[in-house]
């Protein structure tokens, strides 16, 4: 080190520079992991919707169909209508649950993730002969079944298995 008119300042620019590097670099890694986080954050969110949505969708396609059939047995008397549904346990890693909220003849399925903040409604159509049971269950596997003792014709139930 020289000593020239200010005293030694080059040992202290040395210094100086590395300690602003090693802050300019953390605050720069800080933010790539605040901001990588907060993507797949969003990602995990929009592939619960997607599974949720298809898991919906399936659901209302064997609702209606359970519904079909109850009402045609209501119709000429017949006492069994019994449909089992896979469905999976998790969607995008978190459980789920799907709650059945009918009218006269319109409906919807609002499926709901416990630890992602995704929510999704299906509509469904059902006849105006068997009514559907208001209920909430689990995610996994469902049981949609006719059941000829409730409402004035019947009603169409879903339950867990």
């Amino acid at each position: 080190m020289r000593e020239g008119p200010g005293g030694t300042d080059r040992a202290v620019s040395v210094t100086v520079g590395y300690v602003m590097t090693l802050a300019i670099s953390t605050l720069l890694l800080s933010g790539l992991f605040v901001a990588g986080g907060s993507f797949v954050e969003t990602q995990r969110e929009r592939a619960a919707q997607g599974e949720l949505t298809v898991v919906g969708e399936r659901v209302a396609a064997d609702l209606g169909t359970v519904d079909r059939l109850a009402a045609s047995a209501s119709a000429r008397g017949e006492l069994t209508v019994n449909r089992s549904l896979t469905l999976p346990d998790r969607a995008a890693g978190t459980v789920y649950r799907i709650r059945v909220r009918a009218g006269d003849t319109r409906g919807t399925l609002a499926l709901e993730s416990d630890r992602t903040d995704a929510t999704v409604e299906v509509p469904f159509r059902t006849s105006d002969t068997v009514d559907v049971r208001n209920t909430t269950v689990a995610g996994g596997d469902l049981r949609i079944w006719w059941d000829p003792a409730g409402g004035d014709n019947g009603e169409v139930v879903v339950s867990e298995r």
